[in-house]
């Protein structure tokens, strides 16, 4: 089975951060985890270390990422999207800039001695 990863990007709507985070944790995760092929998910916040002036390149400050295991990447976006009018979405997420890419693993995980 192949190993995939979604990359999202997104923030809150203005104002709303606290909710916004709440929904994440607490709702949106889950349902996404809902869906056939999503294994996994984690979420990140941008982190005040950085190298160089990365940190002001970032297209938002939060990131997520969900690992999929799935002979075929295209079927189980297709699951998510087709799921997606069942999940509830918060106004505390600022649609406009969120952004989702997928990536597909190219070479076996390498850990540390």
């Amino acid at each position: 089975m192949a190993t995939h990863r979604l990359i999202v990007f997104t923030q809150p709507t203005e104002g709303k951060e606290d909710e916004y985070n709440r929904w994440y944790d607490e709702v949106h995760l889950g349902d996404v985890l809902e869906t056939e092929g999503f294994v996994a998910a984690q979420r990140f916040a941008l982190a005040d270390a950085q190298i160089g002036d990365a940190g002001e390149k970032a297209p938002n400050r939060y990131l997520a990422i969900y690992e999929i295991e799935a002979d075929s990447l295209e079927a189980a976006l297709e699951k998510l999207s087709a799921g997606s009018g069942h999940m509830e979405i918060s106004e505390a997420l600022d649609t406009n800039s969120a952004t989702a890419i997928a990536f597909s693993a190219i070479g076996e995980r390498m850990e540390a001695n």
